[in-house]
């Protein structure tokens, strides 16, 4: 089991570096593949840990692309950290929680600026 905890650590590795360089498709590959191995992983706190931050960061990656997706992971993601009690998992989640928030509320204000 501890040989997929490593296999999803570096797929997850390689997701946040495609990411980074702007390949939303190879980064939501390799994120979809460290879940694999996670959720292949019985609970305990490295897989919960990394289970929160690979949701977290898909969620990221596919929120202009796939809301629907997004808005799941970002569910899943936020109870993993949570869960885990992980100090920068859970500021990485609600940061993105606080993001959500703010764009909700602006598309909610640009609604009702345009229906006026």
């Amino acid at each position: 089991m501890q040989e997929l905890l490593y296999s999803a650590a570096e797929h997850f590795k390689r997701g946040k570096s495609l990411a980074d360089q702007g390949d939303a498709r190879g980064a939501s590959i390799a994120f979809r593949d460290a879940l694999l191995d996670l959720h292949a992983v019985k609970p305990q706190r490295n897989r919960d840990v990394l289970l929160a931050q690979v949701y977290l960061s898909r969620a990221e990656i596919e929120a202009d692309v796939d809301p629907e997706r997004a808005e799941t992971d970002f569910r899943l993601g936020y109870s993993y950290a949570r869960t885990t009690q992980e100090p920068h998992v859970r500021e990485h989640a609600e940061r993105l929680r606080e993001l959500r928030l703010a764009s909700r509320t602006e598309k909610a204000a640009a609604g009702q600026a345009n229906g006026s």
